[in-house]
């Protein structure tokens, strides 16, 4: 199957893009009255009424820390799969 060229779409649709840009309020972040977090993770927060996506990612790592069971480090894992990383 052929792919269309520039030349070949309607000169009236505008370019298109893969990823539109968010709306104008998504930039900001999210109301923190529509999250499920905890008062520690909201005391972590620069803007105490507002969870940008930075601020979702640290707390999200930081759960995962927190979960039950057993931790590996990069190489505990290199050598389980059979790589000696030599330092």
């Amino acid at each position: 199957m052929a792919r269309r060229t520039n030349s070949q779409a309607s000169p009236q649709a505008g370019p298109r893009r893969r990823n539109p840009a968010p709306a104008a309020d998504l930039r900001q972040g999210l109301p923190v009255s529509k999250t499920n977090l905890t008062q520690q993770e909201r005391a972590l927060l620069p803007d105490p009424d507002w969870v940008t996506e930075d601020d979702a990612d640290a707390i999200i790592s930081m759960r995962r820390l927190r979960r039950p069971g057993r931790t590996y480090t990069l190489d505990e894992v290199m050598h389980r799969l059979g790589y000696d990383v030599a330092r």
